[in-house]
């Protein structure tokens, strides 16, 4: 059985997800129509993730905050050698960690302030996983990686709720 919180496929019959502890007796009792259930088991690829912004972790802050502008997107990705994904960079980080306390831009990396180790999913975890954590965590944006934990997209709560009203509005 597949957990609707994190996708993990269990045993059937299990009570819990061995994966994240959810219970599975009662994961499926208010899904509603096989139409409204497809929406969040769908994998993250098929929302066609946004364009991603990639920065390195010596990158100023000010080129940081002048992409997040230039792009109009919310976060950035830090990545190190290789292009693996070491960190994150966030809106809320600016107001948070940045506005009336840093003054000089140009002098700070983003690596001294960025989330490192993000939490990040691969593109065929279920629509539902990333809005399970969003939601326990607290964040907004999820990067995809592959299997070498490069960023191939990334996913905002912003973009998943677009993509479930559109196809609300079309399973209805």
């Amino acid at each position: 059985m597949i957990c609707p919180s994190c996708s993990h496929d269990n045993i059937p019959g299990v009570d819990l997800c061995e994966e994240c502890g959810q219970s599975l007796s009662e994961a499926y009792q208010n899904w509603g129509s096989e139409e409204y259930k497809e929406i969040f088991t769908e994998p993250l690829s098929a929302l066609n993730p946004q364009e991603m912004v990639c920065v390195s972790p010596t990158t100023s802050l000010a080129e940081v905050i002048s992409l997040l502008k230039e792009r109009h997107v919310g976060c950035v990705l830090v990545t190190g050698e290789g292009g693996q994904l070491i960190g994150i960079f966030t809106e809320r980080d600016i107001l948070y960690r940045v506005a009336g306390l840093i003054s000089d831009l140009e002098q700070i990396a983003v690596e001294s302030l960025m989330t490192p180790r993000p939490t990040a999913l691969k593109a065929d975890a279920a629509v539902q996983h990333a809005l399970h954590l969003m939601s326990i965590h607290g964040f907004r944006h999820v990067p995809l990686l592959d299997d070498d934990d490069r960023p191939v997209g990334l996913v905002s709560f912003r973009y998943i709720v677009r993509f479930i009203e559109e196809n609300f509005s079309s399973a209805a």
